[in-house]
């Protein structure tokens, strides 16, 4: 089912990814070889950018694949790296759990008022719903991380060199 999910996500964000590159390249050849930009080109390539962003976050926390820094991560061990691994699970999903929440007000208020953009007049609500609640998946998939660094395998977390002695 995760894989599946992954799958999705995806194909989605990819599609958004080449429609604002085809937006971009189209405004850009609009504008200068025809002085006629696409109406409206920057607001679609902004949501296209909030979609992608926002539809990758899930993955990127569950893999495990958001941008760390490991300068001193040769001097840990394997118990070190698990808590390392619990602490920042702990972070993302609490972080992303109140970026969520925050954002579910904002979309309702946003409903409420009659939020739009200002060009385009694409209402703000739904934009700002689907933010929220891929932000509370993507607590998820951090909180997904802490239960594997709990309960998963210990060979998960052994250092580089040790997985290799092991190996042979």
């Amino acid at each position: 089912m995760v894989r599946n999910f992954e799958a999705a996500i995806s194909i989605v964000a990819s599609l958004l990814l080449f429609f604002a590159c085809m937006l971009a390249l189209s405004d850009v050849i609009g504008r200068n070889a025809f002085n006629r930009p696409i109406s409206g080109a920057t607001e679609l390539t902004e949501l296209a950018l909030v979609g992608i962003t926002f539809l990758l976050y899930p993955r990127l926390a569950y893999r495990q694949q958001h941008i760390s820094i490991d300068l001193l991560d040769f001097l840990m061990g394997p118990l070190m790296r698990r808590v390392q691994q619990i602490l920042s699970g702990v972070l993302g999903a609490v972080l992303f759990f109140a970026i969520g929440w925050r954002l579910w007000f904002l979309a309702e208020r946003a409903a409420t008022f009659g939020d739009v953009t200002a060009y385009l007049r694409i209402p703000m609500g739904p934009v700002l719903t689907f933010m929220s609640v891929l932000s509370l998946i993507t607590a998820l998939g951090f909180a997904a991380t802490v239960v594997l660094a709990i309960f998963g395998p210990k060979h998960m977390f052994a250092d580089t060199h040790e997985k290799n002695a092991e190996e042979e």
